[in-house]
């Protein structure tokens, strides 16, 4: 879909991403160019997507607007929401288990800097956030993280929708981003207001959609990110959602299943049909109620004809139909079919070449989650309040950030391996095979403890023992001076 500005610095490519031609440094956009890029977010078809997605995830599927088939005709309209079957599932097989992040500089911790990277995780809820997201990326094919200091000073996350947001960069080959629009709009007047980043200043606005946009220059505060804080999150760079491309298959099979249902209510009031036969209205109602059928032929020398009329059967079709169609909606969008009957009588091995597919598409997803969630801790190092100052972002690159897919998971299987990798990697490596340990280095450190302490007990026993057998010594010598003498 082509994207048309009212100015020349403004353009869009073909995954809908904003751009901006930097010709005179840290130029501010002008109102027209926000207004053109308010309008054309807000009423082009990029927002009608955002709201078909939306509509799809929640339910709300293209069979429930079809007309009307007219009266007397089963109308069946069945939603089989495969949509946010999809979503959850991916979203719990990529951030189910929460994610982990350790400061590790040189190969070694820092018990400080872990403790205030903890407090700014819990604080923000960050692995919450992180989970929402995720499902915002499934939905929408991106979504916003927004980075503010509350009236506490502290520094604060929030996960946007990408259609109250978006990110306008560089035209250039590092794509730099300059400005951030955050927004929100009003039916009465079509209102539209928000705030404009950049890299120094903030900005407030306010104005009507397609309309006239005003600009608060004398109000802007300091930008105390020293970048835009708004970061964008996505899985691919084509910005698609994650069943964008089988939405299609979807309405597909709401229609089939919609039709299997008519036709059970059309079989059930099947009608009949009696040829040469004089049957009165009070006839055919105690026909109803007695079960039993006596009619007077109208010609005797032609046979009475009472059957019903049936409708041909395409059960066998729509079932094989079906059966296609579900399957490539798990497939086209590399998600597993959970209710796979191999998943409750799998081995461990089988289950993996199972979620080989789902398995690739989340570590193509994570990588881009990374690089976003660098650009999250690099803006929190900036400002130095929750976390610690450090401009360089030497610290931020020392964050380990660590996605563990939420799996069924073999425990002997597992210890087994852990125990015959003991002879050809480190004991950390070995422990970090284990699924239920979610810190090998705690875990390390508490079986040392107990080796230690299991050490000390045997050495205070090993004394005890000593000083018994001192004792009965000393006792068996005295006995012998007590019989020499």
């Amino acid at each position: 879909m082509a994207i048309n500005f009212n100015s020349e610095r403004l353009s869009a490519d073909d995954n809908q991403v904003f751009y901006f031609d930097q010709l005179d440094g840290d130029a501010l956009l002008s109102p027209d160019e926000l207004s053109s890029l308010i309008s054309q977010h807000q009423g082009h078809e990029l927002m009608h997507r955002y709201n078909r997605l939306r509509k799809y995830y929640v339910g709300q599927h293209k069979i429930l607007n079809k007309p009307r088939k007219r009266q007397g005709k089963p109308d069946t309209r069945l939603v089989v929401n495969f949509a946010k079957e999809l979503v959850d599932n991916e979203v719990g097989y990529f951030a189910g288990t929460p994610v982990k992040f350790d400061y590790v500089e040189n190969g070694d911790s820092n018990e400080e800097i872990d403790k205030q990277i903890n407090e700014f995780v819990n604080n923000n809820n960050l692995t919450d956030v992180v989970a929402e997201l995720a499902k915002q990326v499934d939905i929408f094919g991106r979504s916003y993280l927004l980075m503010y200091q509350n009236e506490e000073k502290q520094t604060r996350v929030a996960p946007v929708e990408p259609r109250n947001a978006f990110v306008v960069y560089a035209n250039t080959v590092d794509a730099k981003p300059l400005f951030g629009i955050y927004y929100t709009t009003r039916n009465k007047n079509n209102g539209v207001s928000g705030m404009l980043y950049t890299g120094d200043f903030v900005y407030n606005f306010q104005g009507s959609n397609g309309g006239a946009i005003t600009i608060d220059t004398e109000t802007a505060t300091e930008n105390l990110f020293k970048a835009v804080p708004i970061i964008e999150f996505y899985s691919n760079v084509e910005r698609q959602g994650l069943y964008e491309q089988v939405i299609g298959l979807i309405d597909a099979v709401d229609e089939a299943l919609s039709n299997k249902n008519n036709d059970i209510e059309y079989f059930s009031n099947t009608i009949m049909k009696i040829i040469n036969a004089n049957v009165k209205q009070q006839t055919m109602d105690d026909m109803i109620d007695k079960r039993v059928i006596v009619v007077p032929a109208v010609n005797p020398e032609t046979p009475v004809d009472i059957d019903f009329l049936n409708k041909p059967d395409a059960d066998t079709i729509q079932e094989n139909f079906l059966d296609r169609a579900i399957d490539m909606i798990y497939t086209k969008s590399n998600v597993a079919n959970f209710q796979d009957e191999v998943f409750g009588t799998a081995s461990g091995t089988a289950l993996e070449f199972k979620l080989q597919a789902m398995s690739t598409a989340a570590n193509m997803k994570e990588r881009k989650f990374k690089m976003s969630l660098s650009k999250m801790w690099r803006l929190g190092f900036n400002v130095g309040a929750t976390l610690p100052l450090d401009p360089t972002g030497q610290q931020a690159n020392n964050i380990q950030m660590t996605f563990k897919r939420t799996v069924p998971h073999n425990i002997q299987d597992e210890a087994t391996t852990a125990k015959a990798l003991q002879d050809v990697v480190s004991r950390r490596t070995a422990i970090s095979v284990l699924s239920f340990v979610d810190d090998p280095d705690a875990e390390l450190k508490a079986l040392e403890d107990e080796q230690q302490e299991a050490a000390k007990r045997s050495q205070q026993m090993m004394s005890l023992a000593d000083d018994e057998s001192d004792s009965d010594f000393n006792k068996g010598d005295a006995a012998n001076g007590a019989t020499e003498r």
